[in-house]
């Protein structure tokens, strides 16, 4: 058997030189050192947020967002850019859309003036147009007293890009909308006796594609014309 005193004494001498130094190290103040610690202490109390932590974000991630958001920037400009390039290519000139026309639809804000032998319910053959001499042509039926007549009527090409054209008073027609197989536009009309009529029209080659069909129907919403005053011309032929 161990006798307790010798072993207690043996302990104590054992140990002595690791609790005087542990001892030792208790009684010296903390001293914070700038140089070892990244993160200052926090003291006993303090409210703070985790992310306090984290710190300040370093310049160079501030000048990392800035350039991303410049290039987020740059390729919407960009593709803007594209997107309304493409669009004027899509938009034949003029003279690119001469040639043979039929009337599909069209709608005037006086009913009257596009009702059998009305002088706008007009059945387009031709459309000439010459960049050159700023004119149009118009080659078209319209039946008169119940009699077909063959019209051709010539229209100039104002500053603004419309054109003049002298056919049952005084006409303004401008083209909002076309493609090789679609042609959509509007005319304002001031007859004899200075009554106004706005009038549009959807003109095709072969078929109504649905994209014009569209842009038709929207600028008669934005000129006004009630859809009662639209005539649909592929399913009459008078």
């Amino acid at each position: 058997m161990y006798d307790k005193k010798e072993n207690r004494h043996r302990l104590t001498n054992t140990n002595t030189g690791t609790y005087k130094q542990w001892f030792r190290m208790e009684e010296q103040p903390l001293v914070h050192d700038a140089s070892r610690q990244h993160i200052s202490p926090i003291k006993s109390g303090t409210s703070f947020h985790p992310l306090q932590l984290l710190g300040s974000p370093q310049p160079r991630q501030k000048k990392d967002n800035e350039s991303l958001k410049m290039k987020v920037l740059f390729l919407s400009l960009l593709l803007g850019v594209i997107c309304a390039a493409q669009e004027e290519e899509a938009q034949p000139s003029l003279s690119e859309l001469s040639g043979q026309w039929r009337t599909a639809y069209i709608a005037s804000s006086n009913l009257g003036k596009i009702k059998p032998n009305g002088p706008f319910r007009v059945y387009l053959q031709k459309l000439l147009f010459d960049d050159e001499q700023g004119t149009i042509d118009f080659y078209f039926y319209v039946k008169h007293k119940g009699k077909w007549e063959y019209k051709h009527v010539t229209g100039i090409k104002q500053d603004d890009g419309t054109f003049a054209v002298d056919y049952e008073g005084e006409n303004v027609f401008a083209v909002t909308h076309a493609s090789r197989n679609i042609l959509v536009a509007h005319n304002i009309n001031v007859d004899e006796h200075g009554k106004k009529t706005v009038l549009t029209g959807l003109f095709v080659k072969v078929n109504i594609e649905e994209e014009g069909l569209q842009k038709f129907k929207e600028l008669t919403q934005e000129k006004g014309i009630k859809e009662k005053n639209v005539v649909n011309f592929i399913e009459t032929d008078d």
